[in-house]
């Protein structure tokens, strides 16, 4: 081990990092050498600052905890940051010569837009990944506008989560003009970004064009009535669109009650999961079983995630939603037993809104 040590210190004041990485650690854990940590973070430093991405991280730690070294929170954060960061390069560099590798999950991991940015040109060239996790990592309106840039490209993602990223209403703007002409993604997570009413706009115009996109979460994006009311004008024209998401948006309750009527797939999914609330109000588990043994005309994914979305609607929203396709839905329902059980629903359901004036009910 001494003869190890008496190595690495010859490469590592020669002005290799690699080797000045090693020394830290040779000298963190005492092995070789007395244990020094403040000697640890001093080649630690050398090797950090040549760029060493391990030792950067190593380097964050020793500060985080102020081991052989003053303690500072926001010094720690900052080498944290270059070694992520550099990692995003490397991933970055590995994709784009990688010939294998289908789906990366890089959540929480504080890339920023320079990682974004390498990610992108990466995914220019790469021909094998179809699925890409991005969420929490603060790539902003820059980072999300050269993801954008790729997707005008690239021809194999088919679903990519970037919620939680900080894009706002220009990056959102510039992954909506992408959608226009990106004829393979399925699936795109745009939740929790402030993307407001004019980028939610600019999606509703991507969706009257975009023939692939089966999915898309807007949760909790400032939409407003104005960019809830161009995406629902858009579902009047796609037929590909099974599911959206937009709970925790400043929506009116008309608009909530009226927006799935615009699309096919979306509708035939409110009918059947408005049949299962009038079966089974108080057990969806059971019901959505039942659903699969009594509704062969229909897929099983619009079911699945309209269930998804409106689970975290209000009830009197699905309340009002049962009411309204009811009359529509009855000959699904396999029994008079279950006949009952949602007559007597839909009942107590009219009763309420007679008392609170929301629905005009017209009587059986």
């Amino acid at each position: 081990m001494k003869l190890e040590f008496a190595i690495c210190l010859e490469k590592a004041q020669e002005g290799d990092s690699e080797a000045q990485r090693e020394l830290g650690c040779l000298y963190r854990m005492g092995l070789g050498v007395n244990k020094d940590e403040a000697q640890a973070a001093k080649w630690y430093q050398k090797a950090a600052e040549s760029g060493n991405i391990k030792a950067q991280f190593y380097l964050g730690r020793l500060y985080e905890e102020g081991l052989g070294i003053a303690k500072d929170e926001a010094r720690a954060m900052q080498w944290y940051l270059k070694a992520a960061q550099g990692s995003q390069s490397l991933v970055a560099a590995g994709l784009r010569a990688n010939t294998t590798l289908m789906s990366i999950y890089l959540g929480h991991n504080r890339i920023g837009v320079e990682g974004a940015q390498a990610l992108a040109e990466a995914l220019k060239t790469n021909t094998t990944l179809t699925s890409i996790e991005l969420y929490y990592n603060q790539i902003g309106a820059e980072g999300a506008q050269a993801l954008a840039e790729a997707l005008k490209t690239n021809i194999t993602l088919t679903s990519i989560d970037l919620s939680y990223n900080e894009i706002g209403a220009e990056g959102a703007q510039a992954l909506a003009a992408a959608l226009k002409t990106n004829t393979t993604l399925t699936w795109i997570d745009l939740s929790y970004n402030q993307i407001g009413p004019e980028a939610a706009q600019a999606l509703a115009e991507a969706l009257k064009t975009n023939i692939a996109l089966t999915s898309i979460d807007l949760q909790s994006n400032e939409i407003g009535d104005e960019g809830a009311y161009a995406l629902a004008e858009a579902l009047k024209g796609n037929n590909t669109l099974t599911s959206i998401t937009l709970y925790a948006n400043p929506i009116s309750e008309a608009l909530i009650n009226t927006f799935c009527w615009r699309n096919e797939a979306l509708t035939q999914a409110a009918e059947l999961y408005a049949l299962f609330l009038a079966c089974f109000p108080t057990e969806k588990e059971d019901a959505y079983l039942h659903l699969k043994e009594v509704t062969t005309s229909c897929t099983q994914k619009p079911i699945v995630r309209f269930f998804q979305m409106a689970g975290k609607l209000p009830d009197d929203v699905l309340q009002g939603l049962a009411y309204q396709v009811y009359d529509q839905t009855r000959d699904f329902i396999p029994s008079k037993a279950k006949a009952s059980a949602a007559n007597k629903l839909i009942k107590q359901l009219r009763a309420e809104d007679s008392v609170s004036n929301k629905m005009k009910a017209k009587s059986y």
